[in-house]
């Protein structure tokens, strides 16, 4: 892939997240600086092609004073946002993200990376977290083939350009798969393929 594509492919990509931000459209979209970290409020990382931008946790309701942790919600949960972009000449997959510290995070279904497409929206979640404590989580970002990338992932009060995004993906997240015990004989198959069975933190 030549370098201007990968270029063209990077400045997709920060103006979708800066759509989703509400910023000006007259920065450059040419700007290295702002192709390879875009002006938003949540973590960004890195690793081997594939770009994490904008992640963040949002509670289900708005804090009740500025004194209070934007992590308070109802149910103890938050939805995870972040909008992942692939750089790299093959297929990848989103395997897990886990939590330093307490808490964890079930994703709401697999999220497959296309060759330098972005795979998730900034303004759908893709997954739910919870006993999270803190307002910055230490999180990691597990792909198949691309590797691990770890940052500190804010947590966000239900306010502003935050307010109307959903409280949790669409659907149920998937239920945990649990193995099986071994049995004798002929494995049975399985009525969901392992690629789909969303992974327990490690």
């Amino acid at each position: 892939m030549s370098t201007v594509m990968s270029a063209r492919l990077l400045a997709c990509a920060a103006a979708l997240v800066l759509a989703a931000t509400g910023c000006s459209s007259s920065v450059d979209p040419n700007d290295p600086a702002r192709l390879n970290r875009p002006q938003n409020d949540g973590a960004n990382g890195d690793v081997q092609g594939v770009h994490v931008r904008d992640a963040f946790l949002l509670g289900e309701m708005s804090t009740a004073s500025p004194a209070a942790s934007p992590a308070a919600s109802p149910a103890g949960r938050q939805a995870l946002y972040a909008v992942l972009i692939s750089n790299r000449d093959r297929p990848d997959l989103l395997e897990r993200v886990t939590v330093e510290g307490g808490g964890t995070v079930r994703l709401a279904g697999p999220v497959e990376l296309r060759p330098y497409e972005a795979a998730t929206r900034p303004d759908q979640p893709i997954g739910m977290a919870s006993g999270i404590p803190g307002n910055y989580v230490p999180m990691t970002f597990t792909f198949r083939d691309a590797g691990a990338v770890r940052m500190a992932v804010p947590v966000m009060a239900r306010q502003g350009r935050f307010a109307s995004l959903p409280p949790s993906p669409t659907g149920t997240p998937t239920p945990t798969s649990t193995p099986s015990p071994k049995r004798s004989g002929p494995t049975p198959k399985p009525t969901v393929p392992p690629e789909h069975a969303t992974r327990e933190p490690g």
